[in-house]
């Protein structure tokens, strides 16, 4: 990867997506399976706007979020992130969800992106090169479509077959827009977390899920039975176990519940077995499991961990309207944006 393209997209990071600004305090966390050198890269991009950029690194915990707790120096991470202006996580095993994360929230100064496992190439292909206005507009019509959609129902080749409901007065959420102190995603990704007793069916992964760091990319769907919005059966082959085994590992009933769902729509991610860049493939739709985002506004379960999974080609009705069908958007109100957005391999 060209030095010059990675300069240009944290650069572009920090101006265009979190409008840092001359003077404000920017933390960067990452950890030993961290791209140290992307960090350092934002580190540069930091100095070259006259912002004051604080670069922390630890030693990766064998677990994330509140799991991760009892291996990290809570206190010392608290304090970098909590007062800063800025927090960009590069954490392979990530803080978002710990305590860490929910002080810096709190105090509400803070503007965090997640952008936990970025890579310098997924950087370039997920940030750099992505036409960052083009992308929300398309985000921004589909968060309309999606709030306007009372009942929900999807499938997939590989075996997906669920329903649910979505609450109005729930927010679905426009990642990467960054305005004002709060939590934030990598763009290219619109979430919300559905009426979680609605949620009946079948929801096969079989692009990628994490954690465990013995799954990641899935030769065999990991499927998962719901009734009333509770995970009561985990099925397939070896990776079905391995799933099931570290969801009861936590002996946490808050892990059985899926906290939001979310569409991908970011034009340069490509399945790598890194959910923060699998998760905004174009056209697939991502469940989480555990913990939940106080920003969903939704039931905020709170759970020892938090794990995401990735269903490929899904075919999505709302209202008895399509808005995916088999891995594209299909709804005429969308079609229109995606032509002007340019995908490698779009049609």
């Amino acid at each position: 990867m060209a030095g010059s393209a990675v300069a240009r997209t944290a650069d572009k990071l920090l101006r265009e997506v979190l409008k840092a600004k001359k003077g404000e305090t920017i933390a960067i966390t990452c950890d030993t399976e961290s791209d140290w050198a992307f960090a350092a890269e934002l580190e540069r991009a930091a100095v070259d706007i006259d912002s004051k950029p604080l670069l922390v690194r630890n030693r990766a915990p064998p677990h994330v979020g509140r799991a991760a707790e009892p291996y990290l120096p809570v206190e010392s991470l608290t304090g970098a992130v909590a007062e800063s202006d800025v927090w960009i996580e590069l954490n392979g095993k990530w803080l978002i969800y710990s305590s860490v994360y929910e002080a810096a929230m709190k105090r509400k100064r803070t503007r965090y992106m997640c952008l936990v496992g970025m890579n310098r190439d997924m950087a370039v292909r997920c940030v750099g090169n992505v036409d960052v206005p083009a992308v929300l507009e398309f985000q921004r019509t589909l968060q309309r479509i999606t709030k306007e959609a009372h009942s929900m129902h999807y499938e997939t080749p590989a075996g997906t077959n669920v329903s649910f409901e979505n609450d109005p007065k729930r927010p679905v959420l426009v990642e990467g827009d960054v305005a004002g102190p709060g939590e934030y995603m990598l763009i290219g990704q619109v979430d919300w977390a559905p009426i979680e007793e609605t949620i009946n069916g079948t929801i096969a992964y079989d692009g990628s899920v994490n954690p465990p760091d013995e799954l990641g990319l899935l030769d065999e769907p990991v499927k998962l039975d719901f009734v009333n919005g509770r995970l009561v059966k985990v099925y397939g082959g070896r990776a079905a176990k391995v799933y099931e085994r570290w969801l009861k590992s936590f002996n946490d009933e808050n892990m059985f519940v899926p906290a939001h769902v979310s569409y991908g729509c970011n034009p340069g991610a490509r399945l790598t077995g890194n959910v923060l860049e699998d998760e905004r493939i174009w056209g697939v739709l991502e469940w989480g499991l555990g913990n939940q985002s106080d920003s969903f506004q939704a039931r905020n379960t709170k759970a020892a961990s938090h794990s995401d999974g990735i269903t490929l080609r899904p075919t999505l009705v709302g209202d008895g309207e399509l808005i995916i069908k088999d891995g594209r958007y299909v709804h005429p109100e969308l079609t229109g944006i995606a032509r002007n957005i340019r995908r490698p391999g779009a049609h």
